[in-house]
């Protein structure tokens, strides 16, 4: 089961569901885990640091809600501003 940490688009929000750490332990559970590239960024942690931790960096956020069979986010989910679509709307039918 694979599992998407998405950008957090909410205003101001600098968390991210995860971090290299936890998601090593999650990997160890036979999950694996794709972020969206600079996920990280508002809590100092970059796609490097996630890489190092074998997580997968997924370039953008429809390409990371399409590929994950579980999303996991600090926040509910709401509107995305790029693509002017609400993110339940990015999740694959099934």
């Amino acid at each position: 089961m694979k599992i998407g940490i998405p950008k957090e688009i909410h205003s101001g929000e600098k968390r991210v569901a995860t971090t290299p750490d936890v998601a090593e332990k999650i990997q160890k559970l036979g999950f694996s885990i794709c972020v969206e590239s600079g996920a990280g960024e508002g809590a100092n942690i970059s796609d490097e640091a996630y890489r190092e931790a074998g997580v997968e960096i997924v370039a953008d956020a429809k390409t990371l809600w399409d590929s994950s069979d579980l999303v996991m986010k600090v926040r509910p989910p709401e509107k995305h501003p790029e693509l002017a679509i609400d993110e339940t709307e990015l999740l694959p039918l099934g």
